[in-house]
């Protein structure tokens, strides 16, 4: 699957290359106690542990948490050579593109990776002459659904690792402003995809010639709406892959396909949440100079906050629109969720609730997540109804040096983000270090 170019990246960065001429040092100025932002206070440890770890397929939650380390590590190194601490803004100079290159990782090897190792069709990855990124097989998708779920598999990864560092990010004592570029990049990898993805009006033959050869050059958007009509005819899944397959552009649900895509992506790049970090970002990390950050909430007393956030998935026979209610506390953070489940034939409901990184003793946090929702009924797919996931996390580190993380969980068959389709048990294993 072809990754976007980067010409996105030189646009990001040019937006700060005229500040870090023109910034002075920063002063040793506390951060006012009733500003909207706040850095976290000092006596917090600057840097999170590294991660090292293994989940079963598709691997895409502790394989962003290794991408995330990658990441750190790499800001770490660059900033402590380049004395960031005396020009703060320099730190947009490195951070952005890692969080570009990195976001590209977790998209392909995390992503279409994932879900092609999940059902054993040995990918392998590379890179063109223009800086675009792919991912190949060396077997054919056993069926549409699984080139569906192949093609959708690296937005999904990039917001599945992005939910992570957002979550992390609105823990009681934050998380490194390093984070928010690799979190941006992860969060708009779907909204750039659907404004790239022609539109496949079948009034309008030069269109449909675009959006053909979109989806013969490997467009990931492309490639799910062809999947999804592909499931609906009972089209050889190879024909498919091979890009042999011609589309019917008289089928009135390729457009309606594309529209539910754009939609999901608008919602998903329309994230309260996302927008406070990148504030905390600017005026806490890159003016003042703050290694960790907290973005800002509606304070409720004690310690409490609330913020909302917004994130959508493709599946193989759905969008899944979700949002967002996340509660800082004193111990952690607690978040519940709204699921909108879109089929073009039918919408379904689910909902959620979370804790994430809840401390239960000085070396010990805990993660649980539950989910239930009804997949609503499609052409795509031979079967509907109830499905639940559920799954707990433990996390030690002793000394504030040493530790790892253990996960387990447990799901019904069909689609749920970062978890395998099949039923049955999915784990995870870290290790977990700071040097």
């Amino acid at each position: 699957m072809v990754k976007w170019s980067t010409t996105v990246l030189a646009a990001a960065l040019a937006a700060f290359v005229p500040a870090l001429a023109a910034e002075s040092p920063p002063e040793e100025v506390p951060p006012a106690p009733d500003s909207a932002s706040q850095a976290v206070p000092p006596e917090d440890p600057p840097f999170d542990p590294y991660f090292l770890g293994w989940e079963s397929e598709p691997t895409m939650d502790y394989g962003g948490r290794d991408v995330t380390s990658l990441h750190l590590g790499l800001c770490r190194a660059i900033g402590t050579m380049a004395h960031a601490g005396r020009r703060p803004m320099l730190a947009a100079a490195w951070e952005v593109p890692f969080g570009l290159f990195l976001s590209v990782v977790q998209h392909e090897v995390m992503g279409h990776g994932g879900r092609a190792r999940e059902f054993h069709l040995r990918p392998s990855y590379g890179a063109g002459l223009d800086f675009s990124f792919y991912t190949t097989i060396d077997k054919d998708p056993q069926s549409n659904e699984v080139t569906t779920l192949i093609a959708a598999g690296g937005t999904e990864a990039d917001n599945i690792l992005a939910r992570r560092l957002l979550l992390d990010l609105y823990r009681p004592d934050g998380a490194e402003g390093a984070v928010v570029p690799l979190l941006i990049m992860a969060k708009i990898d779907l909204t750039l995809y659907a404004l790239q993805t022609e539109k496949p009006d079948r009034h309008d033959r030069d269109r449909q010639k675009d959006f053909q050869d979109q989806f013969e050059e490997g467009n990931d958007m492309a490639y799910w709406i062809v999947g999804r009509q592909a499931q609906r005819v009972g089209a050889d899944p190879t024909m498919v892959w091979e890009q042999d397959y011609n589309i019917d552009f008289s089928d009135t649900r390729v457009l309606d396909t594309w529209r539910d895509m754009r939609a999901t992506a608008l919602w998903n790049f329309l994230d309260p949440a996302v927008g406070a970090s990148v504030y905390s970002w600017l005026s806490d990390h890159l003016r003042k100079g703050s290694p960790r950050i907290r973005p800002p909430v509606l304070r409720l007393g004690g310690g409490w906050g609330l913020t909302a956030a917004t994130r959508g998935y493709l599946g193989p026979a759905e969008v899944s629109r979700f949002l967002d209610i996340l509660a800082t506390t004193p111990i952690g953070t607690m978040g519940a969720y709204l699921r909108d489940l879109d089929s073009a034939d039918d919408r379904t409901y689910g909902w959620g609730f979370g804790l994430h990184r809840v401390r239960l003793a000085r070396f010990m946090q805990m993660n649980l997540q539950g989910d239930s929702w009804r997949e609503p009924e499609a052409i795509e797919r031979a079967s509907n109804g109830s499905r639940w996931n559920g799954s707990a996390e433990v996390e030690f580190l002793f000394a504030d040096r040493w530790g790892f993380s253990a996960k387990g969980g447990y799901k019904k068959e069909g689609f749920y983000p970062g978890t395998p389709m099949d039923r049955g048990t999915y784990l995870g294993f870290g290790l977990r270090g700071s040097f």
